[in-house]
């Protein structure tokens, strides 16, 4: 509980540090002292996505190496250093080098904990365990976005920044003496697989424990798992799985920006209503809290591909809102509500499954895998960013958006069903 706990502040820290380019996205453009578009807000996005992609070549193979808690501590501890340098950026371009710099070093989170996790913890409570933390990414958000919003009444974004950093550090020195790379002594390990009458879970936890034991690619170098991963195909359909929802999950950097160009908000309200997306995506996790670990793998095939039928509807019912002849307050609401649904239906399948797996597949290499899986999909997302705020300025404005978002809901449905299915007809042999 300790080191969950640790994993949780010290994540959720390092998410409100990424975060800040888009919680500050309003107050910047509005700064009388700088010339900031929505093109050039996308274009920070963009770099700052493109830094977490290459922070995912570093940090993966560095965190096989070190461990996870040395990876998750200097993630922590740089991240802070970083979103205050963002706080006094002087120009455009400073601010894309940060952005830069600050989504890179936030890249050491998630290996860190993917070690950590498959350290101390059962396969029959991994879908728990990555529920709970994955929480700590949206509850993070959800409570940067109202605390350091209304804080924006009261001071300038700058100040806003250095709070979010100073604040940082405080809870990296704290995990620093709370969090340890693995148990004395894992006794987990010999506990029986847990089933009940369900004996197809019972023969996935006891095929888990016993790669846990002696995983395949134990032995093996960077080189040789690296080709083991290339040429398997699970590997490829998380990657593309992973691609599509983490754009779906990139609406959220835009919707400052939606909310105050669409519906007129001001720029505080703007950042404080942003928080409804990342509280379905909150909600939707703790919901996995209680069934994900419940279900086998063809439970789960069922039960996340429903889950993205629903995050499909949402977006074209978001898409075709302003059409209905509604008041403005009616489609302010209805929107809020369908940005909530969008966020709780794509959670689950965007942190939970593709964790597991890297864990699972993975083994001693398992932070590398995460890292690969990550880099590609935030090479998706950092192609949606750069052409997202160019959109949202040219002929078909925030519709053209919302098409591009429609089509790639599509792609993401059909790739998690691919996926949880491939997992399906592993678990079977």
């Amino acid at each position: 509980m300790t080191i969950l706990g640790s994993m949780y502040l010290g994540y959720g820290a390092m998410m409100v540090c990424r975060q800040m380019v888009t919680i500050l996205s309003v107050a910047i453009q509005e700064d009388p002292a700088l010339s900031v578009t929505n093109t050039d807000v996308g274009d920070f996005l963009g770099y700052g996505t493109i830094g977490a992609m290459v922070g995912k070549f570093v940090w993966g193979p560095l965190g096989d190496r070190i461990g996870g808690r040395a990876t998750f501590l200097l993630g922590i501890v740089l991240s802070a250093a970083l979103v205050a340098a963002f706080g006094f950026s002087p120009n455009i371009a400073s601010f894309m080098l940060f952005s830069f710099l600050l989504y890179g070093v936030k890249s050491a989170g998630w290996p860190g904990m993917t070690k950590l996790v498959g350290d101390w913890y059962h396969p029959k409570n991994y879908g728990r365990v990555w529920s709970i933390l994955s929480t700590s990414s949206r509850a993070s958000v959800v409570v940067g976005s109202l605390f350091l919003g209304w804080l924006l009444n009261f001071t300038s974004w700058h100040w806003v920044a250095v709070t979010a950093g100073v604040s940082t550090l405080i809870i990296g020195a704290l995990c620093y003496f709370t969090v340890s790379d693995r148990p004395a002594d894992p006794k987990f390990l010999d506990d029986e697989p847990e089933g009940g009458d369900d004996a197809e879970y019972a023969a996935e936890m006891a095929k888990a424990l016993e790669s846990k034991r002696n995983h395949p690619l134990n032995g093996l170098t960077l080189g040789g798992a690296l080709l083991a991963f290339a040429t398997s195909t699970r590997c490829w359909l998380v990657v593309t799985m992973l691609m599509t929802l983490t754009v779906l999950m990139a609406v959220l950097d835009f919707m400052p920006l939606y909310l105050r160009q669409v519906y007129g908000l001001s720029a505080a309200n703007a950042t404080m209503a942003s928080s409804v997306f990342p509280l379905g995506s909150l909600t939707g996790l703790i919901a996995s809290i209680f069934f994900y670990d419940r279900f086998s793998r063809k439970g789960l095939r069922r039960v996340l591909s429903t889950m993205l039928l629903l995050a499909t509807g949402c977006v074209l019912t978001l898409k075709g809102l302003p059409e209905l002849g509604f008041d403005s307050q009616t489609n302010y609401l209805a929107a809020l509500v369908l940005i909530f649904g969008l966020g709780f239906s794509i959670s689950p399948s965007y942190y939970i499954p593709m964790s597991i797996f890297s864990i699972e597949f993975g083994g001693p290499f398992a932070a590398t895998l995460v890292c690969l899986i990550d880099a590609f999909s935030f090479g998706a997302s950092a192609t949606f960013n750069f052409v997202g705020g160019r959109l949202s300025e040219g002929e078909g404005g925030w519709d053209a958006v919302m098409m591009v978002i429609i089509s790639v809901a599509v792609l993401a449905t059909l790739s998690v069903w691919g996926f949880t299915n491939a997992e399906y007809r592993a678990s079977r042999g």
